[in-house]
């Protein structure tokens, strides 16, 4: 079996929170107790939305790709 890969965007949420979303799967948006919970959560959710889509018949996107970058602008 082939692995899929999806690019996670992880931000912070405020208070130790993590939040984390993927753009290749709009339903996918989730967050946790800092960065290691995150990953379990987000995981968790690209499963099941994927066992979500295979039952319709909906297809699986193709991973885009994704940058964050800091832009520094001078205050």
């Amino acid at each position: 079996m082939s692995a899929l890969k999806f690019n996670v965007v992880f931000e912070d949420a405020g208070g130790g929170w993590v939040y984390a979303h993927v753009q290749e799967l709009p339903e996918v948006h989730t967050q946790g107790e800092g960065l290691d919970e995150a990953r379990v959560m987000v995981r968790e959710a690209i499963e099941l939305v994927l066992e979500d889509r295979r039952e319709r018949g909906e297809a699986i996107p193709a991973t885009g790709w994704a940058l964050v970058e800091a832009v520094e602008i001078a205050a």
